[in-house]
């Protein structure tokens, strides 16, 4: 995959774990994907971790602290979507109906970010670009490769995420299938977007976010000798991939997809 030097706004860029248990979320996705960690301390209690392939960032981590504890927060990853302006985002989010669940703030030297929960509930973090760019690699095994956003209204979603990135819609329906949103942005594929079915069960509106693995099926065995689990089986989309949702063993959901070949 060629070098990664920057992201346009508008594309997603970076995503990170939030967990009851670093220790535990290191061991599993180090075994899983082969990264290797970078510890970085933010203050006395607080450490944000660096997961790297081949010597690039991957993406990060975080133990959330006691208050996130007390306050309900479970094990998750949150993606970021590159823009010109935390500020100018957060206030244009905000005048469109999201509600701010983190303010903009500097994250030292690399950039600038907030925390954003759209009108349908789902959270997603904004990222203005310093010395960190985001990932370093992407759509490569060990990489982040996509982000999909599971809502109850796809209506409102469009409307909102159109007026506050500029992003452009499209669907697609497979015969006897769920209508895929493609979001795209500059013309390029940003995100993706799928209206929560009923038997899903409890599932709240997020934004989930895809892993490329070389084989999905080892992959898979993989998960579940680490401790994590496999929820459903896996899936094939013609032309793009074959992929499945896990969980890590601290309760994190993410999917792990295996990419279909290249032309």
């Amino acid at each position: 995959m060629p070098e990664i030097t920057r992201h346009e706004p508008g594309m997603f860029s970076w995503a990170d774990l939030t967990t009851t248990d670093a220790e535990g979320a290191r061991a599993f996705y180090t075994g899983l994907f082969g990264w290797e960690t970078i510890d970085n301390p933010v203050d006395d209690e607080n450490v944000y971790t660096l997961f790297t392939r081949n010597g690039k960032s991957a993406c990060g981590m975080f133990q959330m602290t006691t208050a996130m504890r007390e306050q309900g927060t479970v094990t998750c990853w949150n993606a970021y979507i590159t823009v010109s302006s935390a500020d100018e985002m957060a206030a244009k989010a905000v005048g469109l109906g999201a509600t701010p669940l983190m303010e903009p703030m500097d994250v030292f030297e690399f950039g600038r970010m907030c925390m954003l929960m759209d009108p349908g509930h789902a959270v997603f973090s904004v990222w203005q670009p310093g010395t960190h760019i985001g990932a370093e690699v992407m759509g490569e095994p060990g990489a982040f490769v996509w982000a999909e956003l599971y809502t109850h209204d796809t209506e409102a979603a469009v409307r909102f995420y159109g007026d506050a990135l500029g992003w452009e819609a499209e669907e697609w329906t497979p015969p006897g299938g769920i209508t895929y949103t493609v979001f795209s942005s500059g013309g390029a594929p940003a995100a993706g977007m799928l209206q929560i079915q009923q038997e899903w069960g409890e599932v709240p509106p997020n934004w989930t976010v895809y892993f490329v693995v070389e084989s999905l099926e080892p992959a898979l065995a993989r998960v579940t000798e680490l401790g994590g689990k496999v929820v459903a089986p896996s899936q094939t989309v013609p032309e793009v991939g074959t992929f499945a949702p896990v969980l890590d063993p601290q309760g994190g959901f993410l999917m792990l997809m295996e990419l279909a070949p290249s032309e």
